[in-house]
């Protein structure tokens, strides 16, 4: 076994979490499992016509004989004759799903190979990370400057169906392969959104996803200077933006700062860690918590370039992972006031071990706390100020009273 990426270690996966959420994407389901089980999910057509090595690392305290014997009862009785390759990939898959954790899942060897050619560059699609909750997909965030941004998708929206085809009768990489398509191709999604009565469609052109993860640009008001960074994800190329937009921010000697993590749904450990120390100067950035109980404090320790720079945090739900963890450390260390709306909640560590025929699971295998010890999972970062922007999308009332507070004070 190996770890994928083992050099880089990710807020939403040890090893690489955020490009698994740039796609139409690649978070699977509690139900995974059972999804194989009805024969919904893509498999190796070459399976074995043997099983080897059946007590190899077997615990010695659990019996292992209903297992096999349900086996081997579904291999003589079974109306359609089962795969036996496709046997062993739904017996992970549902062993995985037993723990209730929407990301902890297992990829086939093929799921595997897409994950990785994924992360490692541009891609055909909507531009959306979704998850498996409650037995349907739901989006945590679409990409800002992507179709799906653009055609009006949201965070917590749940996909009903695409093209016509319902969602909680396929299994989930179904679900991604459907949005998924080449350039100038569209789907249709029906949506169901809180707060709307009714499920209502949604038509997205596809595109090529090329996401610059750092953008800025300057405004004036009331004789200040104001400093707005758009943080799309803590990607490959975030640290190397972001240190060019400190030295630009330095050189025009701003007023403040206005770090917008809308619809930012994570990315790298090491990037949110990076940037916080732009910020705070020295000291606990984050922490994580493993199954024991046990604590480890990720901390930073060169000074801060930007931090007697007065700084606003823009969130809402769909800021996830990361950005919850940039978020809470500055809120926590009070080196800035955060301004929007609660965000998504998802504060866990994910580990990817490639297994001997190039299959793999995604384990959880720790969580992530604030600097002053709350729990980001399940929970999110709470505002210090609360605003909601509007339904028709009109006015941005989130960025109006960043503004505010950075040149008024209050």
């Amino acid at each position: 076994m190996m770890i994928f990426y083992n050099k880089k270690r990710a807020a939403g996966l040890r090893s690489a979490s955020f490009f698994f959420s740039m796609l139409v994407l690649l978070a699977c389901s509690f139900w995974f499992g059972f999804s194989y089980g009805r024969g919904n999910v893509p498999i190796l057509q070459n399976s074995s016509s043997q099983i080897i090595n059946k007590e190899s690392g077997k615990p010695g305290q659990i019996d292992f004989s209903i297992y096999w014997d349900a086996w081997n009862k579904l291999a003589e009785k079974a109306v359609t004759k089962p795969d036996q390759q496709k046997m062993i990939y739904g017996s992970i898959s549902g062993m995985l799903s037993s723990l209730n954790d929407p990301y902890t899942v297992f990829f086939t060897p093929e799921d595997a190979k897409r994950f990785k050619e994924d992360i490692q560059g541009e891609f055909d699609g909507i531009g959306v990370e979704i998850i498996q909750k409650n037995g349907l997909p739901t989006i945590v965030a679409p990409l800002s400057k992507t179709p799906a941004e653009s055609a009006g998708l949201r965070a917590g929206d749940i996909i009903m169906e695409v093209g016509g085809s319902k969602t909680i009768e396929m299994g989930f990489n179904e679900v991604v392969d459907k949005i998924r398509g080449p350039k100038g191709s569209k789907v249709i999604l029906k949506i169901v959104r809180e707060g709307k009565d009714q499920a209502f469609d949604v038509e997205v052109t596809r595109d090529t996803i090329v996401v610059k993860s750092v953008e800025w640009e300057y405004k004036e008001q009331d004789n200040k200077k104001i400093a707005v960074v758009k943080v799309r994800q803590f990607g490959d190329d975030t640290n190397s933006l972001f240190e060019t937009f400190t030295n630009d921010v330095l050189r025009n000697k701003v007023d403040g700062i206005i770090i917008d993590l809308r619809n930012n749904p994570g990315g790298y450990l090491e990037s949110a860690i990076t940037l916080s120390s732009y910020f705070i100067d020295g000291g606990t950035v984050v922490e994580e918590k493993d199954r024991n109980d046990n604590i480890k404090k990720y901390s930073v320790n060169r000074k801060a370039k930007l931090k007697d720079i007065q700084t606003a945090v823009l969130v809402n739900k769909g800021s996830a992972s990361a950005s919850e963890i940039f978020a809470g450390a500055l809120q926590d260390r009070k080196r800035g006031k955060i301004i929007g709306e609660k965000t998504f909640g998802k504060g866990s560590v994910q580990e990817i071990v490639e297994l001997d025929d190039k299959s793999a699971v995604k384990i959880t295998v720790a969580k992530w706390l604030t600097p002053n010890g709350r729990t980001i999972n399940g929970e999110g970062i709470s505002p210090d100020i609360v605003i909601v922007n509007s339904e028709d999308g009109k006015t941005d009332d989130q960025s109006e009273r960043a503004v505010q507070f950075l040149t008024k004070g209050e």
